[in-house]
């Protein structure tokens, strides 16, 4: 059954719904084997675009890179327009260098590589061919992160296509062994995936075990090193997704030829390295056992039975084998900030100065990431280290360092985040600010002195007008590093002649503010009065701020109208001062003769003691 317009219909549709091709550098990483093409060409194609749109693990990405077996010289332009028709918008693929020979092309073709310009590139210079035996090569080519400048963000990637059948064991196993003395010279801590149509049946083969076998370029088996044989284990199965062979090799799914195989640096969770669950085999579900891919109903997307079949199919058609896909997430990248600096604090204030660190890795699933471990350090004007994982961007991480407020000025603040997490990008990253110390505020009635305490003087009529007098608040000897001065509250006994009106002075610094008092003569007596009063002020509202007081006196003299009786004196108050003047003139005439009875006497006397105050 060749690829009908309903499977690549569809195929396109699931593709169109589930892929986006941003330059995502969390990695894709795909090989087939291409079998000269005996294939439907239309049906590989849409095998390939089903990888780029498999989401079966949450999420679905443009694979990245792309390893093909049996490619000849004289195909190798069409699998390139295979891959290109393929390819989701956005992504542009090349082909990596691409080595054949006759005597390749004669045996079982050459290695053919394809990989996302946008994501990675190749190091052209490190690519080497390796005999492996039965006039085959194996390839290897070194492929660098885009956007990273660790060189652990490099990887070696291997395609090989070792002899098949029966009986040709001990030439796999030098082909095997051939590619992995070229990767143990590469030396301890290598980071390399083995990749392509192994034809090996069993895992006591002994091409096998020389890919496990201890050494630099150790391989390692994300789906362990047990036995793929048997109905049990159909899912890791990559041949024959046909029963019948016609030009393709049939005999149903039975085999695991296809491996994706890779060191310990690439499956330790740090920096490039394998996602756990994801290595498959694209389109099978585990329940087709010697029998065709598309026998019955397929099932690899649960909830998406139509789907799984037009995959099936295209399988089917497409080639002999089916293509072995493995997600691998990518190196953390460290951003750092001085987010929030406190532009002024007092001195001596406790403050902070807030760091922000995120992840900024360019990926599609938070898997798709290392974890970003970082430490933020003070280095200049701060205190204090914090060590954290940051999240993935648009979340950030914020860490709060100490400014040291101790003494007045400006001071330049710094601090380094440092990340040790594997091949990071932007392992160190220096973040400054700046932030300005500041004295208190100084309260003063007075511009010349510290006054915290004034006598205000009025004169009104009684029954007059009311009177508005404007008084000064300073902010003594106020300089830039010094705070600004704000009134927050007036207290005035209620019901006394003296008021309040307007707005309280508000951020006085260099010029003086404005406090503004109405004295209301109504109800007033010939005479002085006091009305005492006190301001509260404080700092501007910076970390730190601090509070202060001032006190004043409203001196009311009021003329016109009546005395209070008992006011000899007339000073608008009866006290000690009119008892005097009462004594001073007992029994004769005079001012203290309130009662008008010709001679001050007891009665005047009980007349001032009744007003008294």
């Amino acid at each position: 059954m060749r690829a009908t317009p309903r499977i690549l219909a569809i195929l396109a549709s699931a593709v169109a719904a589930a892929v986006a091709a941003p330059a995502s550098a969390q990695l894709r990483v795909l090989n087939c084997n291409y079998a000269h093409l005996g294939g439907d060409a239309a049906s590989l194609q849409a095998v390939i675009a089903a990888a780029h749109a498999d989401n079966k693990f949450g999420w679905a990405k443009p694979v990245d890179i792309l390893l093909f077996q049996e490619v000849t010289a004289s195909t190798v332009a069409t699998l390139q327009s295979i891959v290109n028709g393929a390819a989701p918008a956005g992504a542009t693929y090349n082909r990596a260098t691409f080595t054949t020979s006759g005597s390749e092309d004669s045996a079982a073709g050459a290695q053919c590589a394809f990989y996302r310009v946008q994501t990675v590139s190749e190091t052209v210079s490190a690519h080497a061919d390796i005999f492996t035996q039965a006039g085959r090569n194996a390839d290897r080519w070194l492929f660098t992160l885009n956007g990273y400048t660790s060189t652990a963000s490099s990887l070696y990637v291997y395609s090989a296509h070792l002899k098949a059948s029966l009986g040709s064991e001990d030439l796999r196993e030098t082909g095997a062994l051939a590619i992995r003395a070229n990767a143990n010279a590469l030396g301890a801590g290598v980071r390399a995936i083995y990749t392509g149509d192994f034809n090996i049946y069993v895992n006591t083969e002994p091409a096998y075990l020389a890919f496990i076998a201890a050494g630099n370029g150790q391989a390692f088996d994300m789906l362990g090193t047990g036995t793929w044989a048997g109905s049990a284990n159909a899912m890791k199965h990559t041949q024959s997704p046909r029963l019948v062979s016609t030009g393709l090799v049939g005999g149903g799914v039975d085999d695991r030829f296809d491996f994706q195989l890779m060191t310990a640096n690439l499956d330790d969770g740090e920096g490039i390295s394998f996602i756990d669950g994801t290595y498959r085999t694209l389109g099978n579900d585990g329940n087709h056992y010697n029998i065709a891919i598309n026998t019955g109903t397929n099932s690899y997307y649960p909830a998406d039975i139509a789907r799984s079949n037009a995959l099936a199919n295209a399988l089917h058609e497409a080639t002999d084998h089916m293509p072995v896909v493995v997600d691998y997430h990518v190196p953390a990248v460290m951003a750092a900030s001085m987010a929030s600096v406190p532009a002024r604090v007092i001195q001596g204030a406790s403050a902070q100065a807030v760091v922000q660190v995120t992840n900024t890795a360019a990926v599609v699933t938070p898997l798709g990431s290392d974890e970003l471990n970082f430490t933020v350090a003070a280095t200049s004007g701060l205190t204090g280290s914090v060590t954290n994982i940051a999240p993935l961007s648009p979340a950030s991480f914020s860490a709060s360092l100490q400014v040291n407020t101790g003494t007045v000025g400006t001071i330049a603040l710094s601090a380094t985040a440092t990340s040790p997490s594997e091949a990071v990008q932007n392992p160190s990253i220096v973040v400054t600010g700046s932030c300005t110390v500041v004295s208190r505020a100084r309260p003063s009635w007075q511009s010349a002195s510290l006054a915290t305490s004034i006598s205000i003087p009025v004169a009104v009529t009684v029954g007059g007008p009311v009177v508005d007098i404007d008084v000064a608040l300073t902010n003594f000897a106020w300089t830039t590093l010094q705070s600004k001065l704000d009134a927050d509250y007036i207290s005035i006994p209620a019901g006394s002649a003296v008021t309040s009106i307007g707005a309280l002075p508000q951020s006085v610094a260099a010029t003086a503010g404005v406090l503004r008092l109405r004295v209301n003569p109504t109800g007033l007596l010939a005479g002085v009065t006091t009305v005492n009063g006190t301001l509260l002020t404080s700092d501007e509202n910076i970390p730190g701020e601090g509070d202060g007081t001032l006190s004043f006196s409203v001196v009311i003299t009021a003329s016109g109208g009546t005395v209070r009786p008992g006011d000899i004196n007339i000073d608008g108050v009866v006290n000690g001062a009119d008892l005097a003047m009462l004594l001073s003139q007992w029994g004769g005439p005079g001012s203290a003769d309130l009662n008008s009875s010709g001679a001050v006497d007891g009665a005047d006397l009980s007349i001032l003691l009744s007003n008294w105050g």
